[in-house]
């Protein structure tokens, strides 16, 4: 089986894609967790877990996509939560890894962020793509590199 991780130097955006299509999200409940994959709702018990209209999967590690260090990326987390929290946003914690667990970046999961305010979050992180989707909507995927020629990809947005 193939594996899909983020590679360390991006050149091609179609394999970028790829990695963030074929990874595994998942967002920690009390007393267990809730996978979530692009192009299909989120479970119920999201909405009883974290109320909201809408909701956004973000990280700080990894700008770029590019893997640095362990230390730079717990410091970006923690000024990610920082600042979620002293805007008053509810968050859980959540994960996006690959299938056999050789990478994986921590992650929040917030409530009720405007797409435009979770796109300017994510472009202050350095992010190439976050996670958004509305109520009863399938989640979808966010990326801020440049879309590849003829992509149509459902479920992305190109911001």
């Amino acid at each position: 089986m193939a594996q899909h991780r983020i590679p360390a130097m991006v050149t091609a955006t179609p394999e970028l894609l790829g990695a963030y299509l074929a990874a595994l999200y998942r967002v920690r409940l009390d007393g267990g967790e809730m996978a979530l994959r692009i192009g299909q709702p989120a479970p119920p018990v999201l909405a009883h877990a974290l109320p909201a209209a809408s909701w956004t999967l973000v990280t700080a590690w990894n700008p770029q996509s590019v893997p640095r260090d362990e230390a730079s990326n717990h410091a970006a987390g923690a000024a990610l939560e920082a600042e979620l929290h002293a805007r008053g946003l509810a968050v859980l914690p959540a994960e996006a890894g690959d299938a056999d667990d050789g990478w994986h970046e921590p992650g929040l999961l917030v409530a009720d962020v405007p797409a435009r305010e979770a796109d300017a979050i994510a472009r202050r992180y350095g992010q190439a793509g976050l996670l958004h989707w509305r109520m009863g909507q399938p989640v979808r995927l966010r990326m801020y590199r440049p879309r590849p020629p003829g992509d149509r990809t459902p479920h992305v947005d190109w911001p």
